[in-house]
């Protein structure tokens, strides 16, 4: 008989170990999928705080909030036959308290302990509160989970008007999706352009006009200073850097801020937290058999190298890819480069890559009518990130790019905003 190497020895011991995943969204579930699929035979249980089936999060601000069918079918993260034929129990409308580290024992709020040998912490991220008097108003709605999006499409229903505080994706994707239903809508947004923070300037722009055309009233540099409710709407004070001031009414107030990585119980538990729980390469936190995935996770190493979190579908899918391959006892996968999608009106969005602080972007027009795409660069001339409106070659060729080494600086900008330029040849040059 063959005797078996330490490595598989490791393997093998973590196929029967009990795993625990805290956090039913894409994150979560997206690892106890890939610790079946890689073989693991021990248990998995996936707690959820949320009451109910698990949704995908992106159609929240979108078809979500459209639909008048109160089927949610259609949205669901998995079939309910998934979980019995994958034997991965889900405990939904179950909070956990604490976590101790020593015992690999965790506490519910019904006051229940559970064993774990690996634990996963796929918590996600919370909104930000609004820092203005009235702020904390609960007439005030946020979106992230689906209880949130049940509540804002029923008011959605009363509104007539609606003021959006914030003009980052999210906030677009609801300001279209009211427009969509017919609703007055405007946008406040404190930074001198829309999506300030995650795309470059011309893209800004390009949003900027897309939501003017359909009617939406934009406010950039506008600085919300307070916000009451009477009896019949809701009122915004906003100012200017002008220390211009003035009200705005509205039959809902919707905020969209950002988010804060919902780390209390790493916190509690000992874990190394920064903004988000910090983690090595493979998603592995300061404590032993502790991992963190998703928006809450912070990788010291990687595509940010520990600088910026990242919250998208596809760092929650790549980073449960890479611990479940890790508590498995395999060689994990390398960082990808993080890509980006959103949809407003008819325009579809895909981007890859990070748009640098400092950047300088070229434009290129598509194929056909309405495709364009803005391609960064950094200062030192090495392209940064694509951003493709309706023009899915962009997107592709762009995501390529950025994915393959490009040491000698081959693609340039004067190369992307020659029109003659075939970016199908480009992939074969990289």
């Amino acid at each position: 008989m063959t005797a078996s190497t330490p490595s598989q020895l490791s393997q093998q011991a973590s196929q029967h170990e009990d795993i625990i995943i805290i956090g039913a969204s894409h994150a979560g579930i997206a690892c106890a999928e890939r610790l079946r699929k890689l073989g693991h035979e021990g248990s998995i249980r996936v707690i959820d705080r949320l009451k109910g089936w698990p949704l995908e999060r992106p159609p929240l601000s979108k078809a979500f909030l459209k639909t008048d069918n109160d089927d949610e079918t259609p949205f669901s993260l998995r079939a309910e036959s998934w979980f019995a034929d994958n034997q991965i129990t889900l405990m939904d409308g179950v909070t956990v308290t604490r976590i101790a580290p020593h015992d690999h024992q965790l506490t519910l709020d019904n006051g229940d302990t559970l064993n774990w040998h690996q634990l996963v912490l796929a918590t996600g991220a919370y909104p930000r509160p609004l820092p203005v008097p009235g702020g904390d108003n609960k007439t005030i709605m946020m979106l992230r989970h689906p209880d949130d999006a049940r509540a804002l499409r029923a008011k959605l229903n009363d509104a007539k008007h609606v003021i959006i505080i914030g003009g980052g994706y999210i906030g677009l994707e609801v300001a279209a999706s009211a427009r969509t239903l017919g609703k007055e809508v405007s946008v406040i947004e404190a930074a001198d352009r829309l999506l300030a923070r995650v795309a470059s300037a011309e893209a800004s722009a390009y949003f900027q006009a897309l939501h003017q055309a359909n009617g939406v009233v934009i406010h950039t540099q506008a600085q919300v200073n307070g916000i009451t409710e009477t009896e019949n709407s809701m009122q915004v004070l906003i100012g200017d850097n002008k220390s211009n001031t003035k009200i705005m009414d509205a039959g809902l107030v919707i905020a969209g801020i950002g988010v804060i990585p919902d780390m209390e119980l790493a916190t509690k538990a000992g874990l190394a937290t920064a903004n988000g729980v910090m983690t090595d390469a493979c998603y592995r936190s300061s404590v032993a058999d502790i991992y963190a995935i998703g928006d809450v996770a912070l990788p010291a190493h990687g595509y940010t190298n520990g600088t910026i979190r990242l919250e998208s579908v596809h760092h929650a899918q790549m980073s449960a890819d890479i611990a479940a391959q890790t508590m498995m006892g395999q060689a994990a996968d390398a960082h990808e480069t993080p890509w980006f999608w959103s949809e407003q009106y008819d325009v579809r969005l895909q981007s890859a890559g990070l748009v640098p602080t400092d950047h300088d972007t070229v434009q290129r027009q598509g194929r056909r009518d309405g495709q364009v795409s803005f391609w960064s660069f950094s200062e030192d001339g090495k392209l940064a990130a694509v951003e493709a409106l309706n023009d899915g070659q962009a997107y592709m060729v762009g995501r390529h790019l950025l994915s393959s080494p490009d040491p000698d600086h081959m693609i340039t900008k004067a190369l992307i905003a020659d029109p003659a330029t075939d970016l199908k040849a480009l992939m074969k040059r990289s």
